[in-house]
């Protein structure tokens, strides 16, 4: 546009000066656009022409070159995890080394989940103290049922032996309460020997296994927890 300006200043406008002031015509009536265009159309194309010429030397001739020194180089640092920046650890332009600490990320999620890791360990290791004391009482429930399951076994052979010297001494249905008691006594020391068991097994397979996991979960939240601070060069 500025060069079609500066073309018309040496082409249509000393025309239209002349024509106006010179030969005394008036815009409108004698000079028209169709007037000008018919007067100055080799003028306007010679314009035209002159501002496309123009401009393609200038493009063509535009100052370039193959060499350059970037005075400032910029160096991409992200994060292996996402997260807020919580702190920045230096200054614009400073100087750094590696291992130097850039930023640090907000690290109140994985503050979270070490937290809870360390709790369920805690948890299971109190798991496995009360399994220890829940063995210790199934045996002393075990103990207490064979003695009352004896007591009961030797109460029911007396019975027997007198009623078979003496079948109008012992009443039969004395016997089979007899019998009903030892079955009960027997019942009751198969549930405190299942209870120990049960027990022992939680001691020496479901709760290391949880442990296991706990301590799984709270390794994986200490080397999420490393990651949020960001280093030059490393990452810690």
């Amino acid at each position: 546009m500025l060069e079609l300006l500066v073309c018309a200043l040496f082409t249509i406008l000393p025309d239209y000066l002349y024509r106006r002031y010179g030969q005394g015509k008036r815009f409108g009536r004698e000079i028209t656009l169709f007037s000008v265009w018919f007067e100055l159309r080799w003028g306007i194309v010679t314009c035209v022409m002159l501002t496309v010429g123009l401009i393609t030397v200038i493009f063509y001739n535009h100052p370039s070159t193959t060499s350059a020194a970037a005075f400032f180089r910029t160096v991409p640092i992200v994060p292996e995890i996402n997260g807020r920046v919580a702190k920045v650890h230096v200054g614009f332009s400073q100087a750094v080394t590696k291992g130097t600490p850039i930023f640090t990320l907000d690290s109140s999620t994985q503050e979270a989940a070490a937290e809870t890791a360390r709790r369920k360990i805690a948890e299971v290791d109190a798991a496995l103290v009360v399994a220890k004391a829940d063995i210790l009482a199934n045996e002393g429930k075990i103990q207490e049922a064979r003695s009352a399951l004896q007591q009961a076994q030797d109460e029911l052979q007396t019975k027997l032996e007198l009623r078979r010297r003496n079948d109008a001494v012992v009443a039969a249905r004395e016997i089979e309460r007899l019998e009903n008691l030892v079955a009960g006594r027997e019942a009751a020391v198969q549930a405190a020997t299942a209870g120990k068991d049960a027990a022992q097994a939680r001691i020496t397979a479901q709760l290391p296994a949880e442990r296991a996991s706990a301590a799984a979960a709270l390794a994986q939240a200490e080397v999420e927890l490393q990651k949020t601070v960001v280093c030059f060069g490393v990452q810690v």
